[in-house]
């Protein structure tokens, strides 16, 4: 195979890769999986001042999805003394173009 063909090959495979990319196109926009959805409940629930919806959600959320990485955070948040006090700064920041200043 020529370097030529392995380029082509290459930048056809890409272009076929699933966009996850934040996007307001419906149709290329990643969904949340449920284990991320219920991180970000957790952060709503603390900002609203719910300690006990935090513990159910954070409870819920390593019973359920065990395997994700949201639920080895959750070990160490129910440890915390504020848990998911930051979550919601960390989503907002992590959804922020690269480059962009915050404010």
């Amino acid at each position: 195979m020529t370097r030529a063909s392995v380029w082509v090959l290459t930048a056809a495979l890409a272009s076929a890769a699933p966009y996850q990319c934040k996007s307001t196109d419906p149709e290329r926009a990643r969904d949340d999986t449920p284990s991320e959805a219920l991180w970000a409940l957790c952060g709503r629930l603390a900002d609203a001042g719910d300690a006990d919806g935090v513990k159910r959600t954070l409870d819920f959320l390593v019973e359920r999805y065990p395997a994700s990485k949201e639920a080895r955070r959750a070990e160490d948040e129910r440890k915390a003394d504020k848990p998911c006090g930051k979550v919601t700064a960390e989503l907002a920041a992590a959804a922020r173009p690269k480059g962009s200043a915050s404010k």
